[in-house]
């Protein structure tokens, strides 16, 4: 299996995003080249410019819907595809955290509690889970390694089996399943920000179609619960105290990475 992980908005208190989000997009090795396939042929067929790039930041936005309409018409057709596609969506939804998240060597939680989801999703088939991220392995403080060490050096991350060791990072232009993870991360953070799980504005033809675009994602999802009898929702709205690890200052790297994975940070996370 494949798994393509992209944010929209950046875990940062001076980011834009009140609500960042990571996704994860799984779709079957077997099935990637037939639907990179279909994404061209939609951008072929209705704007005639195979190479645009299905950006959410270019394309979900006010002005496409008012002035656009051959994008409109593109990101309509983008999730009327989305809804047939043989993939499964995960997002974790994080708040903005109140103050800088202190450098350390762990991964971040967001990409361990979708690696849960995505080894549960391995798990039941079974099969191996290839990570692939948009951009290059220096972000987060060098991804790559918090990557591998958690793997290695976690007693939650050596339990994942179905997760190859060795994650890619790519470039979103040519990669169709990045691109699909990206147009769903700002759907859901907008979704989210708007609040429009409270309703959509009246006449508000915009939010309309991003509400109508995540109910189409949501279908995409699927809610699991861990061998340990945990629930885990397919999109997760991770509390800001996540962000932190409260840990005692003696212990080595490898101790704090095992600590984090037994639901030391700083409270029992609820992927545990």
């Amino acid at each position: 299996m494949l798994v393509f992980i992209d944010q929209s908005g950046t875990p940062h208190p001076n980011d834009s995003a009140i609500r960042p989000v990571s996704v994860a997009v799984c779709m079957q090795e077997s099935a990637s080249r037939s639907i990179s396939g279909r994404l061209h042929t939609l951008k072929r067929e209705l704007i005639r410019h195979e190479a645009l790039e299905f950006k959410a930041n270019r394309l979900l936005t006010r002005g496409t819907f008012r002035r656009c309409p051959d994008k409109r018409e593109l990101v309509e057709a983008f999730f009327d595809l989305i809804r047939n596609l043989p993939i499964t969506v995960f997002a974790v939804i994080m708040e903005r955290p109140i103050s800088i998240i202190p450098k350390t060597t762990l991964l971040p939680n967001q990409f361990r509690y979708l690696l849960q989801r995505c080894d549960l999703v391995c798990s039941e088939l079974p099969e191996m889970t290839t990570v692939l991220f948009d951009g290059d392995c220096r972000q987060c403080d060098n991804l790559s390694l918090k990557f591998s060490a958690f793997l290695y050096r976690s007693n939650e991350g050596r339990s994942m089996t179905t997760i190859t060791d060795t994650p890619f990072f790519v470039d979103s232009r040519v990669t169709a399943g990045i691109q699909m993870a990206d147009m769903a991360a700002g759907v859901i953070r907008i979704y989210e920000e708007q609040q429009l799980f409270q309703g959509v504005p009246s006449g508000d033809s915009f939010l309309s179609a991003i509400n109508r675009y995540y109910k189409i994602l949501e279908e995409r999802t699927k809610n699991q619960t861990s061998s340990e009898g945990y629930p885990r929702a397919g999109f997760y709205r991770m509390p800001e105290r996540d962000h932190y690890y409260t840990l005692p200052t003696d212990q080595n790297s490898t101790d704090i990475e095992a600590a984090t994975s037994n639901g030391t940070p700083p409270v029992k996370p609820e992927s545990q």
